[in-house]
């Protein structure tokens, strides 16, 4: 399907979705009014196909026993060959259900394993394998409740795929996994400014990702029409978002075997995701305007990448009193926390995170071990750091204003308690301008993609040392004067003392049910309107 490209697409979408900025008449025009969060009109939370049925993964996956603090420091562990049961492992703990609450009238609610703004989860998760034992060479869509594979090509296509991404390195990795993204699912109640957070979640996702498989690599340019085609995608009801390859492989430029123009179209059966979804003209042009359109342009973009970033370290001091959990434990034990306590927190919880958060990763979106992000703190409670304004910098933390910002926190992340609530709150940021201006509307998506990348790996650390986080929204331009920066903000973490202890997630297949989820959900709307939002 075709769609007009319109130019700067992103940059208008960001200036158009800031909170707390007045829109003049001719702005606000260019956004579609609509009744959000329209229970008749929601989004189904999975995808599905009629005809088709998911063949089950294993579930009696083998976890590790590695601790946490060591994956997430970057020191990888040897990893076993790749078969059946290691796939399911990794895809259950990037986006498998693992708790479900349900309502007095018994609607339930599901939970997965990587953070979601809203719990919305608008991204889906799909495998083009060669032969990885157990599972049968083609092109797979991951079922999370069913814990299966729905087969959607049978065959070898990881050289269509490579060709779509002008890298032979694809074509020689066991499997690669796309991630797409379907905006209804978290357009229908963030509206626009949703765009953001169809990467904010494929960060945190991928933050799980890279915990579980320190090995993988990640690319965000590739020709988006031809990855839409292989995995029978149209481009605009859901569209690509970044591949996911294995084995430390960096991008290999050059000709593969066979193209996607090769491969048939794909005619699935696909339910509508709601009754009458609605379509946001901003959103598609912000993604369109991204688009890549022939293995040139790919290379092209990843060369302009390349010159891009500030040095990131590759591993963090692991530190001496952690909760010895393994990475698979701290993801079943991980749930956005809702409620905090205003009580200290050792400073290993503040060093050790935010050098989890701002370490680098194996990306085509800037230099080899860099980073597109600066990171921007208020710490309120933290022994031996004083209170006050702080900035990550060089692998350190630089001073800014002194005080006790708790009040300020808590208004700058769109007045919720939680940001002044933690022992800390980290603002990640990027220089949006040099980003735009080297890579275009795709640019955009590699900046909140890493942002939310650092969101989750932050959250990570801080469950893996036995406390709690939780990612926000924020008022954009107000965080940029309180830190007197230039720099924008793309997303916000709170870390501190957990209200509650987190029910462990279940096994595949077989998700927690949460006792007295409507009393949770009652204390959080409480919560929330202390805060007056």
């Amino acid at each position: 399907m075709q769609t007009e490209v319109v130019r700067d697409a992103a940059a208008t979408l960001h200036r158009l979705t800031r909170h707390g900025v007045f829109l003049a008449p001719s702005q606000r025009a260019q956004l579609v009014p609509f009744r959000r969060l329209d229970p008749a009109n929601r989004p189904l939370p999975f995808k599905r196909y009629r005809g088709l049925e998911a063949v089950p993964l294993p579930r009696e996956i083998e976890f590790s026993d590695v601790p946490a603090v060591e994956g997430l420091a970057g020191r990888a562990a040897p990893a076993r060959a790749w078969d059946a049961g290691r796939l399911a492992r990794l895809l259950f703990l990037a986006n498998g259900v693992t708790r479900l609450g349900r309502s007095a009238f018994g609607d339930a609610t599901y939970f997965r394993a990587a953070m979601s703004a809203g719990n919305l989860h608008p991204v889906e998760l799909y495998v083009v394998s060669g032969d990885v034992g157990g599972v049968a060479p083609g092109v797979h869509h991951f079922a999370p409740l069913e814990f299966g594979l729905t087969e959607l090509r049978r065959g070898d296509f990881r050289p269509a795929l490579a060709a779509a991404a002008h890298d032979r390195a694809i074509e020689q990795a066991p499997l690669t996994l796309v991630l797409t993204g379907i905006p209804w699912r978290t357009t229908w109640k963030y509206g626009e400014r949703g765009f953001r957070h169809l990467y904010w979640d494929a960060g945190t996702l991928l933050a799980n990702v890279f915990a579980v498989e320190p090995s993988a690599s990640l690319r965000v340019a590739f020709v988006d029409a031809d990855a839409s085609r292989l995995i029978g995608v149209e481009g605009i009801r859901e569209f690509p978002l970044a591949l996911v390859t294995f084995g430390d492989l960096a991008p290999e430029a050059g000709d593969v075997r066979r193209g996607v123009e090769e491969v048939p179209e794909l005619e699935l059966p696909i339910p509508p995701i709601a009754r009458a979804p609605i379509g946001l003209p901003l959103v598609t042009a912000a993604q369109h305007d991204g688009d890549l359109h022939e293995p040139s342009a790919v290379d092209e973009w990843r060369r302009a990448a390349r010159d891009l970033g500030v040095p990131a370290a590759a591993e963090v001091d692991v530190p001496a009193e952690t909760s010895g959990r393994s990475i698979d434990e701290v993801i079943l034990q991980r749930g956005s926390t809702r409620l905090m306590r205003q009580e200290s927190v050792p400073r290993e919880l503040l060093t050790f995170g935010v050098g989890v958060a701002a370490g680098a990763v194996n990306d085509d979106y800037a230099a080899a071990r860099a980073t597109l992000l600066e990171h921007f703190l208020t710490v309120h409670d933290v022994v031996d750091v004083p209170p006050g304004a702080y900035r990550w910098r060089d692998g350190s933390f630089q001073r800014g204003a002194a005080g006790q910002f708790r009040d300020t926190a808590a208004h700058l992340c769109l007045d919720q308690p939680l940001g002044g609530d933690s022992a800390y709150t980290v603002f990640h940021a990027a220089n949006l301008d040099t980003v735009l201006e080297a890579l275009g509307s795709r640019g955009y998506r590699a900046v909140q993609v890493a942002a939310g990348i650092a969101s989750g790996r932050l959250a990570l650390a801080s469950f893996a040392l036995g406390y709690g986080a939780t990612g926000l929204t924020f008022y954009d331009d107000e965080v940029s004067a309180f830190f007197a920066t230039t720099a924008a903000p793309m997303l916000v973490t709170s870390v501190g003392v957990p209200g509650y202890r987190n029910v462990v997630g279940g096994v595949p297949g077989r998700p927690v049910e949460l006792a007295h989820y409507d009393e949770l959900m009652h204390r959080l709307n409480v919560q929330l309107h202390r805060g007056g939002f």
